[in-house]
């Protein structure tokens, strides 16, 4: 029997590449998309370096699932930065970060469905932010696209449903990447996101990686709808607990 096949973008590095690590680990085969070359092949994965915001990379992707089995699973990772305050943002800025963000991912999600349906179902997750639901500053155009995925996902949830497939989605607050890395080294952003946090962190992309594993498994049937919070109680407190270099509280 070929085993269940999911399409994971961004996933040459960070918490894609978590991802796609782990649903391999689980039994998936993996379509791994990227902007970006891969440093590494996997038995079982299949890499496609394309831009996700281009509008044949879904067809593409799709093509790629069927050749290797049945879609199960779509993981819509990918996702840029760069935002600045609504008064700075340009509409080229606002378009494309909203566009590769939101737009992109719809559009995957769209070449996806009907596969997924004819298969008899599957996982739809799509990764939010814990910006999409609290203000932060200065990430205007980020912020409005990752609390559109969260009000995409729930839409999909009720016309999709139906038709076997869960759409959901996970938020990551502060996890452990080379960007976030170089933002720690800001002793603003330190106090607001990591002292924030009550769980000591960062968090690392292999908690994202496990989140998203539970969504697209058995476990998740009677799952659908939401948005699950892989931010060590941050939108939920957001109170300061100064922690240490070591990363724990003091």
């Amino acid at each position: 029997m070929s085993r269940p096949v999911a399409i994971v973008t961004g996933a040459a590095a960070g918490i894609g590449q978590a991802i796609a690590a782990r649903l391999l680990a689980d039994g998936f085969a993996v379509v791994a998309c990227d902007l970006s070359a891969f440093a590494d092949a996997a038995e079982g994965r299949e890499d496609v370096v394309a831009d996700i915001a281009d509008p044949e990379t879904p067809a593409r992707l799709v093509a790629a699932a069927q050749r290797a089995g049945r879609l199960a699973a779509l993981v819509n990772n990918a996702g840029i930065g760069g935002a600045k305050a609504a008064a700075e943002t340009d509409d080229a800025s606002w378009s494309r970060i909203l566009d590769v963000n939101l737009g992109a991912g719809f559009r995957l999600a769209r070449a996806a469905l009907p596969e997924m349906i004819a298969g008899g179902g599957g996982s739809l997750v799509n990764v939010a932010s814990v910006y999409g639901q609290l203000g932060f500053r200065t990430t205007a155009a980020y912020a409005a696209s990752k609390a559109g995925i969260e009000g995409l996902t729930r839409q999909m949830a009720v016309d999709y449903g139906p038709r076997g497939v869960r759409a959901n989605a996970v938020a990551p607050g502060l996890i452990e990447t080379a960007l976030t890395r170089r933002l720690l080294e800001d002793p603003a952003y330190r106090l607001l996101m990591l002292d924030g946090t009550p769980l000591p962190g960062p968090g690392r992309p292999e908690d994202v990686a496990g989140a998203v594993s539970f969504l697209c498994s058995p476990d998740a049937r009677f799952v659908s709808g939401v948005t699950l919070n892989v931010d060590g109680g941050w939108a939920t407190t957001r109170s300061r607990f100064p922690h240490d270099p070591t990363g724990e509280p003091t």
